[in-house]
């Protein structure tokens, strides 16, 4: 038995759903044919990038450690990990406060 499929929706600007309409059908495929074909490209070139998710065999766990390795080496972090999460949210948080205040 195949394995089932999984359903997304998009919700476009009715100007962006023309576009992809005319292009679909000027290349002669459905507009699900043409958004699986550049999903599909885009997350080929994702991974040869080196940016993967779950389904390329490696568990979050597995991915958790590589990324630690990555970024920390073999050093040991001490201290609760939510209170580490704590700090980066208030710190993107900060950035991100920055960044309105300068658009308005």
């Amino acid at each position: 038995m195949g394995l089932k499929k999984k359903r997304l929706t998009l919700d476009l600007e009715p100007t962006f759903q023309r576009r992809l309409k005319v292009v679909a059908t000027l290349k002669g495929v459905t507009m699900r044919q043409y958004c699986y074909t550049a999903i599909d490209r885009e997350l080929s070139q994702d991974e040869a990038r080196g940016i993967t998710g779950s389904a390329s065999g490696w568990s979050d766990a597995d991915r958790f450690e590589e990324l630690q390795k990555k970024h920390f080496g073999d050093r040991v972090l001490t201290g609760s990990g939510a209170v580490f999460i704590r700090e980066a949210r208030d710190a993107r948080d900060a950035r991100l406060k920055g960044v309105e205040a300068r658009c308005l």
